[in-house]
Formats: C-alpha cells, sequence, structure tokens
C-alpha cells in the first residue's frame, strides 16, 4: 500500500479509520485528470488545446469560462457543456461533432498520469482502513469505450460502481446516489462523496450525505479533506 505524504514521514506508521464507511469518487476529476489538463500535451496548435486551455476550472480568475460558471450554477448541464465543446472541437478542424470523438483524441491510448496518484493512495489507504469504495459517474461509458474503461486498473479497485449513462439518470438525480447507497450498503450519512461539479456536490447534500468539492487546481487540498471526514489518521504501529 502507498502511503499518503504525511504518513510516509514514519515508516512505523498505518492509517486507522474512525469514523465514514464509504468513499465515493465522481471519475473524470477526483480520479482522472480533466481534459483541461491533458490538453497541456498537445500543444498550442491544437485545436483541443486553443479549445480547453484555461478553460472550465483551469480559467483563470480575469477571463472566467462563462459556460462553465453556468454548469455549476445548475443553469446548463454537463453533456450541455461537453456537446459544445465538441461542436467548436470539429469547427476548429479537430475531427467529428460527437463528444466521445473529442474524449477519445485525448485518453485514448490510456498512459501514466491519467489517474491522480494522490487518488490511488487514497483508495488503497481508505481500502485498507475497511472502508467501502464506490465511483459514481455521470457518462463513463458515454464517453469512453468499453476496452478503454478496461484498461483502467484503478476501477479494479472499486466495489461499487454506478454509471448515469447505463442507469437511465444523471447527477444530480437522486436516484443515482440511492443506487450508489444500496449496492455499497450503506446509510447516506455513512458515505463521503467527492465530486468536481457544484450541482453534483448539492445532490448529494440536499440528501445528508457529506461531501467534498474537488478542485483539479488543488487535488491534495481535497484528498486532506475527504481523509478527515473517513477518520483516516496515523496510528503508531506497537
Amino acid at each position: 500500500m502507498a502511503d499518503p505524504a504525511h504518513v510516509a514521514a514514519d515508516p512505523a506508521a498505518s492509517v486507522r479509520r474512525r469514523r465514514g464507511t464509504a468513499l465515493v469518487l465522481d471519475f473524470g476529476g477526483p480520479v482522472l485528470v480533466t481534459p483541461f489538463e491533458l490538453v497541456g500535451d498537445l500543444g498550442p496548435d491544437a485545436p483541443a488545446y486553443r479549445l480547453l486551455h484555461e478553460r472550465g476550472p483551469m480559467a483563470p480568475a480575469d477571463r472566467p469560462d462563462e459556460e462553465w460558471r453556468q454548469l455549476q450554477a445548475g443553469a446548463l448541464t454537463e453533456r450541455e457543456y461537453w456537446d459544445r465543446r465538441a461542436q467548436e472541437w470539429a469547427e476548429q478542424g479537430g475531427g467529428g461533432e460527437a463528444v466521445r470523438e473529442m474524449i477519445a483524441h485525448l485518453y485514448d491510448p490510456p498512459r501514466p498520469g491519467m489517474v491522480r496518484h494522490g487518488a490511488l493512495e487514497l483508495i488503497h489507504d481508505a481500502r485498507a482502513a475497511g472502508c467501502r469504495i464506490g465511483v459514481l459517474t455521470n457518462d463513463l461509458r458515454a464517453f469512453h469505450a468499453e476496452e478503454w474503461i478496461e484498461q483502467m486498473h484503478v476501477l479494479d479497485e472499486v466495489d461499487v460502481l454506478v454509471d448515469g449513462s447505463v442507469e437511465g439518470y444523471l447527477k444530480p438525480h437522486r436516484r443515482l446516489y440511492e443506487v450508489m447507497a444500496d449496492r455499497l450498503d450503506v446509510g447516506f450519512a455513512e458515505m463521503v462523496f467527492v465530486d468536481d461539479q457544484m450541482t453534483n456536490v448539492r445532490g448529494a447534500q440536499a440528501l445528508g450525505i457529506p461531501t467534498v468539492v474537488f478542485d483539479p487546481r488543488d487535488p491534495e487540498a481535497a484528498y486532506a479533506q475527504v481523509r478527515g471526514l473517513l477518520g483516516l489518521v496515523p496510528q503508531e504501529v506497537d
């Protein structure tokens, strides 16, 4: 098990869970790096770079992404946001207008660094402490091919995967949170839910689920908050 940074300083330390019984993560953002980060590998001449660089959560304060702000406010759905980006990508010569084609351009093939190291450490430590692990995502199979998903071995560490594009509901619909709680066999108050979309966070909060807002500009801050809510604390080994 990989030790988190604040535990690694003491090789005799282990991790003990004091509170909480389930960790539930959105996939894109908290676990998988965002498209806004991946375009940095393409260079400024690529249509996707011109489209997504310093957009979304990475937009500078003096040049906010207005449609991203609408998404966070609940005035625009996540699918609407990405449908518009895919249309712009096609207009700039990137390819077809389908979101899945644009996502494949960014994420295929799977490669090191796509899954956040901090997310892997958190999942491993939470599991070692006895927590159930869930991934609650809206569009995994809508955006990615099955062959790609099978190569995301981080999902092998997950007890329950709930995909809105399969279930027929999308976050923040309460049914998705209910399905996750049922399949994990925990109550809402026993889950800690992490998401980078405020509409999804508010949907969880309305059900009494403890939540953490994930900001891809500072992933470790969110992971530290999750550890606090789950009670993952260092414990000396006798």
